[in-house]
């Protein structure tokens, strides 16, 4: 995994996915290289969007790592070129991941939406962003943080954040964790907002803008219905908002 020319670029020996993005000096990327076996396949995204696909002729296959070490940093065992500037929060897992579909199987949908200047643009009818399967938001009192940025075009009884139950059961919870409405903070159209959302037992549920303490409730209890959890950005499903229930918090006296 190298940078050539200033794209980036992963091969083993002569199979190789060239990336078409020209990265800038200074700049932060977030990189993700996949090596698919069963498909051969290596595939580079940067910033979350796939900038090479290619399908190798045969598979990766390392059977001396004595020889070809992980290495960080610099070309080895062939010409030495090193890499000049910061790395961080390296990871790696041993399995193909995909832009869908994690270990977890943690899945998501988009509708009506665009990725547009590295955020994601909801602003047609019944637009939202969907994952599911969720499984430690559905646990009892569990502590749970959520952080998004907003720039909203309108704020009138707009919904920001909805989660509810996956479930086949008729009668499930569902609840707006974020939206707006009369008593909350006065937010700016048109104007990019940070806004976090935090919850223990202990604390109760927070609210934050712009890395300030909006308000804050008394200590809760908090019930997710001990199954996984589905987390819509900009909208709810018509049909799951009929049939479930809002109760999800209980206030201690």
């Amino acid at each position: 995994m190298t940078i050539r020319n200033s794209k980036i670029r992963i091969s083993f020996y002569s199979n190789a996915c060239d990336g078409s993005k020209t990265l800038l000096i200074n700049t932060w990327y977030h990189l993700i290289f996949v090596y698919d076996l069963f498909s051969t396949t290596q595939m580079i995204y940067i910033d979350g969007i796939l900038d090479c696909i290619n399908r190798t002729r045969a598979p990766l296959q390392i059977t001396n790592l004595s020889y070809i070490p992980l290495t960080i940093g610099y070309t080895s065992p062939l010409a030495p070129y090193y890499f000049d500037g910061l790395i961080d929060q390296l990871s790696l897992v041993e399995w193909a991941k995909n832009t869908n579909f994690g270990p977890n199987e943690i899945n998501e949908i988009s509708i009506n939406t665009t990725f547009e200047n590295n955020s994601l643009l909801l602003n047609k009818i019944k637009s939202y962003f969907q994952s599911s399967n969720f499984v430690l938001l559905g646990i009892d009192n569990r502590l749970y943080s959520f952080s998004i940025w907003i720039n909203p075009f309108q704020t009138n009884g707009t919904i920001i954040l909805y989660i509810f139950q996956n479930s086949s059961i008729n009668t499930k919870w569902c609840l707006s964790f974020l939206r707006f409405n009369s008593q909350g903070p006065y937010i700016l159209t048109y104007t990019w907002t940070h806004i976090v959302q935090t919850y223990s037992s202990i604390n109760g549920v927070s609210l934050y803008i712009n890395g300030s303490l909006f308000n804050a409730s008394s200590p809760c209890d908090y019930h997710g219905g001990n199954t996984p959890l589905t987390i819509t950005l900009g909208s709810y499903i018509d049909n799951i908002n009929e049939t479930c229930s809002n109760f999800v918090f209980i206030q201690e006296n």
